[in-house]
């Protein structure tokens, strides 16, 4: 074992916390990734001229690291040394509709979400508390026309005010179409973000035969709890397009006014079918606590 080995102070408190299960796959995963200093590209982390491979595009496409770009780094990870008792990892599943799980949801210690999901009007089945959501940079081209109008970044301004100080975190080495997207928000709103390089969290989930066209954001956060989290409950992990409990058809977000009809689309780029029968087979061994059916 050449990786990253865990601190004596976390392994310490893993023990006295954690059920065997969970430390061994808390271990496992430190054992190829070194999260605290994974989690976000740091003045450390990079040199200037460095060229960073995008994850899931050829090796052709690269980024060249430059001086003003590293100037915008941080110093140190935000989540370094950060360690909570109940964490809650909130996907966007249309499970959560109805589910009043809000209240819930609110009551954990830190709250991941995933793309920069809405909450005002969903609050009572998906909560308010938000200590961290994902942005990928797609979201910007859809819902905000890349701020090319004052209109545009005006919406965008005030949903991002929304965060309360929330860490933002920006995948922005996925695809190299989304590099000038990327800069784009770099610009915007650099204060909040975190840029990401997720290569280390894709070698380790293909040890659990998870090879998908790309990890899902919900598996990347999963991944990013465990380093943080003494207990994990998932909200909103549901890759079907069918209700558990009653039957229904469900629209693939909880927040698809329409009722978007759940297609294949997505199972094809993530696995999202085997994530959620690894994420099953870890809830079953106690690992994590997987909710599927409506909070009381």
């Amino acid at each position: 074992d050449t990786g990253p080995k865990v601190p004596e102070t976390t392994t310490k408190s893993i023990i006295d916390l954690l059920p065997r299960t969970v430390f061994f796959f808390r271990k496992d995963i430190f054992s190829y990734i070194d999260i605290p200093n994974n989690f976000s590209l740091t003045k450390n982390s990079v040199r200037v001229g460095q060229l960073m491979h995008f994850d899931y595009s050829s090796h052709k496409y690269v980024f060249s690291i430059s001086n003003n770009f590293k100037s915008l780094l941080p110093e140190i990870s935000p989540i370094l040394n950060k360690h909570y008792s109940v964490c809650a990892v909130v996907g966007n599943s249309g499970i959560l509709t109805g589910s009043h799980c809000g209240p819930e949801i609110d009551q954990a210690d830190f709250v991941f979400r995933c793309n920069f999901a809405p909450t005002d009007v969903y609050s009572k089945d998906v909560g308010r508390k938000t200590n961290m959501t994902t942005f990928n940079p797609s979201i910007l081209e859809r819902y905000y026309n890349n701020l090319l109008t004052i209109q545009d970044r005006n919406n965008f301004f005030l949903h991002l005010k929304k965060l309360e100080g929330a860490i933002l975190w920006i995948p922005a080495f996925f695809l190299h179409t989304s590099a000038t997207v990327t800069r784009t928000l770099v610009d915007f709103f650099w204060d909040e973000g975190h840029m990401i390089h997720v290569s280390r969290f894709i070698s380790y989930w293909k040890t659990k035969n998870l090879s998908p066209k790309r990890l899902s954001t919900g598996i990347l956060m999963y991944t990013l709890a465990f380093s943080m989290c003494d207990e994990i409950h998932l909200y909103g992990f549901w890759p079907f397009g069918w209700d558990p409990n009653t039957g229904k058809d469900l629209p693939y977000h909880y927040y698809d006014k329409k009722g978007t009809k759940f297609t294949t689309k997505w199972q094809e780029t993530h696995q999202l079918p085997s994530e959620f029968k690894l994420l099953y087979k870890l809830h079953r061994e106690g690992v994590t606590k997987l909710g599927l059916s409506h909070c009381t």
